[in-house]
């Protein structure tokens, strides 16, 4: 391994990792991370892995140590080697390589290969390789002046510390996101005493860096490591005040679009009211209009969509001009809730210019101006059922260890498509909790450019194909998650890296079938993941025919080669037969990098107590003032982004007479 320029840091002892995990990580970086001009140690890797776990709230962190082992001891082993840390870097090499091909049929080794991931991060996490692979900081664009990235101001909040062991509110609504925030504004301004519990912390603008990890470990549910129960699915979700509208790329669909909902794919309201839950599309389209009032849902300029956005859409349209695209498939820039949003790209791990209006700059100041109270760093462990179907309230934990018990009138459920089902299953309300699970499933597709694109100048997500089945959403990571996403191993990965000025990048999204479950056991949840879920043939072939037709439009656009995000290696070339590979080389899910931030479902209305867990007007069945009000609602999935539908959901139940 050649370092060049790299200043060393001091190397300190590790605060997660044992020493012999420490020396695992060091090895495996010393020969994984190989290129010229390498910029961190492998020392530094692990040590810059090790810090990000530290910091990382999640019981997933002991499957890594699991893994560490394994790779450690386990298979050397099976080669009848020394443990592999004081094997030399040769042998090493030769060890992972053999694994990575017998892991086409071996799926333990596929699974525990995915650790490539922590090193890919660990690496590229660092600011001294940015440099190296032609990325500029966002204060280093041209096109920014220090007044242009100053931040706007944030609304005062009211954030209250307990004091004793015990708080009473009229309305305590748990969860602060899309759901949760809308739902406490109005129980505030209907002048009910209303609180507001949220399990992370209030990070505010000035406390947001461009530093990827870092940010991951402050804003996301289990500092990003949350997946499903196999690995194969990793499910991102926001864990601060405000939720995952903080961490999102603010996109607003609406169910009554017609460009999407067009007459060509099915009703969604139609399927729901088969399924037995009856939503008023006049009623949910005036709640649609009173939130993106709110949160001032706009069309964004072409000037911060950038050249990721366009590249996609001039291929598009060049395919249109050739009569090789479908003329009915919408596509446009996104309409999104910025605020004078400056372009930066960083969307997904918070913005440190307050220039979104996601809850935290909306309806939460709201709903303080209208009274409510607001308790941040408050795990709620389980509700507390009366008798006759009435609940008492909500036991909680503090951050600090201290218990406390939320006694409430009305409780309304806002933790997500998973946490409300967990909150549920741990207070022994079961029936029908944690089924029809979905997900708008997605995979990245790279393509690699003759020209430079800087396609991390821009708005990480800016434009869109629908081609009813899959939707391809232009999509531009930061260093870090980029090089996550790129497939390639060793030295070809390295120099795919070098190139990244040159890459373009769209999300391919497929909405799921509701055949994914949240386990009852929590041990289960904590330890393996909290939802169970195998995507069916028929989303496979969805997503192949999405990532089809990405690759033709990016090809269209001058590309020289597209990079599914697949677990091996299957670089597509200009006048290949794009389905044809993919069918010869996509045969199984765990084939591609899979991920989710669109997890729907668990807790699915329906009036019917025999499939349902909630009714039409959201009441938890059985009981008399328990409410749920996010996307666990859904009795399938939506297809589209579902923030703007979750906020008005949340206005529509807002309105039914419950306050």
């Amino acid at each position: 391994m050649m370092i060049i320029d790299a200043p060393v840091k001091e190397i300190q002892s590790p605060k997660f990792l044992s020493k012999r995990e420490f020396r695992t990580i060091e090895k495996f970086a010393d020969v994984f991370i190989e290129g010229q001009e390498e910029a961190v140690s492998p020392a530094e890797i692990a040590i810059n892995i090790d810090r990000q776990l530290h910091s990382t709230e999640s019981g997933r962190k002991n499957s890594i140590k699991l893994i560490l082992f394994v790779i450690e001891y386990l298979l050397p082993l099976f080669s009848l080697k020394k443990p592999f840390s004081r094997l030399n870097p040769g042998v090493r090499k030769k060890l992972i390589e053999s694994k990575i091909r017998k892991s086409k049929k071996v799926r333990f080794l596929r699974d525990l290969l995915r650790i490539r991931t922590l090193f890919l991060a660990g690496y590229y996490q660092d600011e001294r390789v940015h440099s190296k692979i032609n990325f500029v900081p966002v204060p280093k664009r041209p096109q920014h002046q220090p007044e242009t990235l100053k931040p706007i101001a944030a609304p005062a909040l009211n954030i209250v510390n307990p004091e004793g062991d015990e708080i009473y509110a009229e309305v305590c609504v748990i969860g602060s996101g899309a759901g949760g925030a809308v739902v406490a504004y109005n129980a505030a301004a209907a002048g009910r005493d209303t609180l507001l519990l949220e399990a992370g912390n209030h990070v505010p603008a000035e406390d947001i860096t461009h530093h990827e990890s870092g940010m991951s470990a402050k804003l996301y549910k289990e500092g990003g490591l949350q997946t499903t129960l196999d690995f194969d699915v990793s499910i991102l979700q926001g864990k601060c005040l405000g939720g995952t509208t903080v961490i999102n790329n603010a996109i607003c669909f609406r169910l009554d679009d017609p460009d999407i909902f067009d007459g060509q794919h099915p009703d969604i309201f139609n399927t729901w009211q088969n399924l037995g839950a009856t939503v008023d599309k006049a009623r949910l389209a005036q709640a649609y209009d009173r939130v993106e009032k709110m949160i001032n849902v706009q069309r964004i300029p072409k000037e911060i969509a950038g050249n990721n956005s366009a590249v996609l859409l001039e291929g598009w349209e060049a395919l249109l001009r050739a009569g090789k695209g479908n003329p009915e498939y919408p596509y446009n820039l996104f309409r999104k809730n910025y605020n004078q949003c400056v372009g930066c790209g960083y969307c997904n791990f918070g913005c440190p210019y307050g220039r979104k209006f996601s809850m935290l700059e909306t309806y939460i100041p709201a709903a303080v101006r209208e009274g409510a109270k607001i308790i941040t760093g408050c795990q709620a462990e389980k509700i507390e059922k009366g008798r006759d179907g009435v609940i008492n309230g909500v036991r909680c934990t503090l951050q600090n260890g201290k218990p406390l018990f939320v006694r409430a009138d009305k409780v309304i459920l806002s933790c997500g498509a998973i946490g409300s089902s967990e909150l549920l299953l741990n207070s022994g309300i079961r029936k029908n909790v944690g089924k029809r699970f979905s997900f708008n499933a997605a995979t990245p597709l790279l393509a690699e450019f003759p020209f430079q694109l800087n396609g991390y100048d821009g708005v990480q997500m800016a434009s869109y194909i629908d081609s009813g089945e899959a939707i391809l959403e232009s999509l531009f990571n930061p260093p870090m998650a980029f090089a996550v996403t790129m497939p390639g191993w060793f030295e070809t990965h390295f120099q795919r890296m070098s190139n990244y000025n040159r890459f373009a990048a769209l999300g391919v999204v497929v909405g799921t079938e509701a055949n994914a479950k949240i386990p009852r056991f929590s041990f289960l949840r904590k330890m393996l993941g909290p939802v169970k879920y195998r995507m069916t043939g028929g989303d496979l072939e969805k997503m192949k025919r999405g990532m089809a037709l990405g690759a033709e439009a990016f090809f269209a656009a001058g590309a020289e080669r597209v990079f599914p995000a697949f677990f091996f290696d299957l670089p597509i070339e200009k006048g290949d037969d794009i389905r044809q590979m993919l069918d010869n080389y996509i045969h199984k899910p765990d084939d591609l990098i899979l991920n989710s931030s669109h997890p729907q479902g668990g807790n699915a209305m329906s009036d019917d107590r025999r499939t349902g867990v909630v009714d039409s007007q959201f009441k938890v069945h059985g009981f008399d003032n328990l409410y749920v009000c996010d996307a666990s609602v859904f009795p399938t999935t939506i297809r589209i982004n579902p923030q703007l539908t979750i906020m008005a959901m949340a206005d529509y139940f807002s309105n039914l007479g419950v306050f």
